[in-house]
Order: C-alpha cells, then structure tokens, then sequence
C-alpha cells in the first residue's frame, strides 16, 4: 500500500482542496491501495474531519517535526500539489531530506528536483485533483525507486553549514557580530516568523548576537483581524519607526536585516536605518512585493516588469481594483527606500533574481539568492 504525506496549512492556497477531492474520489470508487497521512491546521479542516471516519485516512493535527519523523517509514511520497507560485518550499525540502520524493507542479524553486512520475503537468486533468488522481494510481501501480543519489546531492546545498558559508560570502569577510531581525511579527506561529527563529538559532550557534524586532501576532481568529488592520495601519505605522529608531541608537547593530513589511511595519520604518552606519538587507520571502494577489499566481510570466501602474494593475473587478491602487500607492514609497537603504535584496531561490532586479530597476549584483535550509 502507497503511502502519502501532507503536512503544512490546511488550505485552499496550498492545494489542500485538491487532496480532499483526491479523497473522496477514492473513497466513492471504492479504491484503497493508499494511505494518507497529514499533519496541519487551518481553514480546511472542518471539511478533513468527515474524511477520518475512512481506514486509509490519518489526521495528527499540527505537530512538530519531530512527531512527524516517527511516521516517516510508512510514507513514500509528500504531497504538495499547490497551484500557485512559490518562492521556497521549505516542507518540500524537509521531505526531500528524508529520501521522500514530492508531487508537485514542476515549476518555481523545484523545478530541476521533481522525478518525472511527480510532476502533476505530465498528467492529464480538468483540475489538479484529477491529475493528482492519475499521479498516485501511476505510482501505485508502478513502484519507482528513490534516487537517493539524486536527492542526497540536491539537499548538500541547502544544509545548515552551506547557508552560513553562503551567509559570509555575502558579508565579503565584514562579519557582522550584532545583528537585528526585523518583520512584522515574531512569534513562532509559521511562515516567516517561524523561518526567523531558524535563523536566529543558526547564527546564535555561530556567536553572533541576534535581536528580533517586530510585534508579537495574536493567537487564533484575532490574527486574521491583526493582519488586516496591519494592511492599513503600515503605511502610517509611525511609531514603530521612531521606536525602532530609538533602538538602533541604543543597540548599534552591525546588521539590519528586513523580512516582513507590508503586513504591519510598513515602510516608514526603513528610514530609522543609516547605511553609512551598518549593513542593510531585505528579504523577499513572498510575490507580494511584485504581484498584487499572489494567491492568484501562478506562472512567472504573470509578473510584468517594470514595477509601474500599468503592470501592476491586473484586478478586473471594481473592489479588487481599488484594493490593488491602494497596495501599489503604499509599496510605491516602500520600494524607494529599500532602493535607497539597502545594500543588498535577498531572495530565496534564484529564480527571482530577474524578478527583483527588473521590477525595481535594481543592478543584478545588487540581487541575491540566499536559500533556506533543512529544518531537523
């Protein structure tokens, strides 16, 4: 029997949906010659519950890595069948890490590290969930071997040494002792935030010191409605900016490194930072620098360059026009002052290298890709 892992959000955007319609089309043609594992949390969920009553389904809710470790001899494939763009899939590579190879659309950062057999595009389908379908009755009826020689040499470059080598090499031997953290919030609760705590662990490990600055995001539904006001508030976020200037002239970090604005802090925050005084980063973890609705991305030619109006205006509805013009007139002074700040643009993967440089108008040099690496 086939086994299949999800673990991540429980949602639409992630292609969750798609896994459910997967389910219950097994279950109504009666086909049992797999079972799924997932591990997550989310909107989704109300619907995934109903699914558990099946033999073949297992729902652990979120759990650590470390309790997701301990099912890993029973699963052979992870599945991850998101429509839209991504910029780094870090569960994907934690999979990968484990010797289990992951079904995906072959397009963004994994592109060159999907086996043929799962690549959602090789097979045909009105939607995902039918491709998805075919994929795993294929690879049910065709066990293929893992090239763990493959995957072995794909995860050596994103080990935790590889991303400090890459780290120093990005200092050009100016090794920054204090370093800030900065993003909209901080607390562990996924996404970015969670990547910050990676980071700050790892560089801790290597005895810099790390700050993290940024508002803590409320537990729950008050999230959503945090988030949402933050959309509004961050244009006019004024008194992070002089708070977090006030920290800088205690503090005097030799590195500011910017990860999450447009969710809270907002852009006024980038000119508390002097560059003639420190070294200045920014981290595009996500499309929505680029992309007015990244949920709704899913090929990279949907990103028209450069960054103006005209190329950013691709709503066609009244209401999500008026949302897009007040996104691009908050970005506008955003962008001018990393342009003017930072001395750097880090991007995950370096498919986004031309993405970065030609939206801004930035040098090439000046863009560079800086992976994330396996989680333990």
């Amino acid at each position: 029997m086939l086994g299949l892992l999800y673990y991540g959000r429980l949602e639409k955007e992630k292609g969750f949906n798609s896994i459910l319609e997967t389910i219950q089309n097994f279950q109504q043609k009666k086909k049992s010659d797999c079972e799924i594992f997932i591990f997550g949390i989310w909107s989704l969920e109300k619907d995934l519950l109903p699914l558990t009553n099946y033999s073949n389904v297992h729902y652990f809710g979120w759990q650590s890595l470390s309790k997701i470790k301990q099912y890993l001899s029973n699963i052979d494939y992870c599945l991850m069948p998101s429509e839209f763009l991504e910029t780094f899939w870090l569960s994907a590579l934690n999979a990968l890490s484990r010797w289990i190879p992951v079904i995906w659309y072959k397009k963004g950062w994994l592109e060159p590290f999907i086996l043929s057999e799962c690549n959602l595009f090789a097979y045909k389908g009105k939607n995902t969930a039918e491709r998805l379908e075919k994929c795993i009755e294929k690879l049910s009826d065709n066990t293929t071997s893992r090239n763990i020689e493959k995957i072995n040499q794909i995860v050596q470059k994103y080990t935790k040494d590889a991303r400090y080598q890459r780290f120093l090499e990005l200092n050009k031997g100016n090794n920054p002792q204090k370093i800030v953290l900065v993003s909209d919030f901080i607390n562990p609760v996924g996404w970015i935030e969670t990547y910050l705590y990676d980071v700050k662990t790892l560089l801790e490990s290597k005895w810099h010191e790390v700050i993290l600055r940024g508002w803590y995001l409320p537990k729950w539904i008050l999230w959503k409605i945090r988030i949402y006001l933050g959309l509004f508030f961050a244009p006019i976020n004024f008194w992070s900016a002089i708070r977090f200037k006030r920290f800088l002239k205690k503090e005097k970090p030799d590195l500011i490194w910017y990860n999450s604005l447009l969710r809270n802090l907002g852009g006024n925050i980038i000119f508390s930072s002097h560059p003639n005084e420190r070294k200045i980063r920014m981290m595009y973890h996500d499309f929505g620098y680029f992309y007015p609705f990244p949920a709704k991305l899913f090929f990279i030619d949907q990103i028209k360059t450069p960054l103006n109006f005209q190329n950013f205006m691709s709503a066609e509805n009244l209401i999500h026009k008026l949302a897009t013009v007040f996104k691009y007139l908050r970005m506008k002074g955003l962008i001018k002052s990393l342009k003017e700040k930072a001395d750097l643009h880090l991007v995950p993967s370096a498919f986004m290298e031309p993405i970065v440089s030609e939206s801004y108008g930035l040098k090439i040099w000046k863009v560079k890709s800086f992976p994330h690496f396996v989680q333990e």
